[in-house]
């Protein structure tokens, strides 16, 4: 019967993580193992666009089962399938991340040696494509993806797939160095603080909500980054950097 929990489950982080009779894994647990913080809390992962869509890919599938089922009860909580314990662990961290895929990989398909990792049955071709869909579906860019993909695949495989293609580097697409204003300000014997003091004189940005947000004059020097970080709301926390052209806008 669907949602009916059995007494197993795989271990992460020192925390048992159940585990449903369709195989789909308990994210409540998966919650406490990666540290209890309310700013991962399953709740604002599902609200987020991405994964909304994430799951609703999963779902589409022919003869999928449910991505996700919540239970009430003593055993109750929120289960979800493989693909989404990848990209809730991706949503806490990289390190969280890589623990989840070892892991994983280790207790529900099998140990896994202590030493370099042996090639295994499964495609790494066909595991590079997964996680990398996966990565680019919670908003990581190419090639961040793609590294976190060969990181997941070198794990699940032992096949580093960027080595193999003698890929070990990858060109940013705009070949240009962005810089916070604590970088910028530190080659002027300026604190970070004061730097973003002149980026406001300049018309370069502006606080809104407590955020620095790049002005419409400013957007054309500024890049906005997501930090992998969350506020307390679930909100993700993004940081503003500048190319050097900025440089000749300001008075220094």
């Amino acid at each position: 019967m669907t949602g009916i929990v059995q007494h197993k489950g795989i271990t992460i982080a020192n925390t048992l993580i159940a585990v449903d009779n369709e195989g789909r894994f308990c994210l409540n647990d998966l919650h406490k193992a990666a540290g209890a913080e309310s700013r991962h809390q399953p709740a604002f992962f599902f609200r987020r666009p991405e994964i909304q869509e994430l799951e609703a890919e999963i779902n589409s599938a022919p003869a999928q089962s449910l991505p996700t089922f919540t239970t009430q009860g003593r055993n109750g909580g929120t289960y979800v399938c493989k693909e989404l314990v990848y990209a809730y662990a991706m949503w806490i961290s990289p390190k969280f991340h890589l623990e989840v895929i070892r892991t994983f990989d280790a207790v529900a398909t099998g140990p896994a040696p202590v030493a370099a990792p042996k090639p295994s049955a499964i495609s790494p071709a066909k595991e590079f494509r997964a996680i990398f869909g996966i990565a680019r579906l919670i908003g990581l860019d190419k090639n961040a993806a793609a590294i976190s993909a060969n990181q997941g695949t070198a794990a699940l495989t032992g096949v580093n797939m960027l080595q193999l293609m003698e890929r070990t580097h990858l060109a940013t697409p705009s070949q240009e160095i962005y810089y916070t204003p604590t970088e910028l300000g530190s080659r002027f014997v300026k604190s970070g603080k004061a730097f973003n003091q002149l980026l406001v004189q300049a018309g370069l940005q502006e606080n809104i909500a407590g955020h620095w947000v790049p002005t419409e004059k400013g957007r054309a020097h500024a890049f906005v980054a997501d930090t992998g970080k969350a506020h307390s709301s679930g909100t993700p926390i993004q940081q503003v950097k500048w190319r050097d052209s900025v440089l000749a806008e300001v008075a220094l």
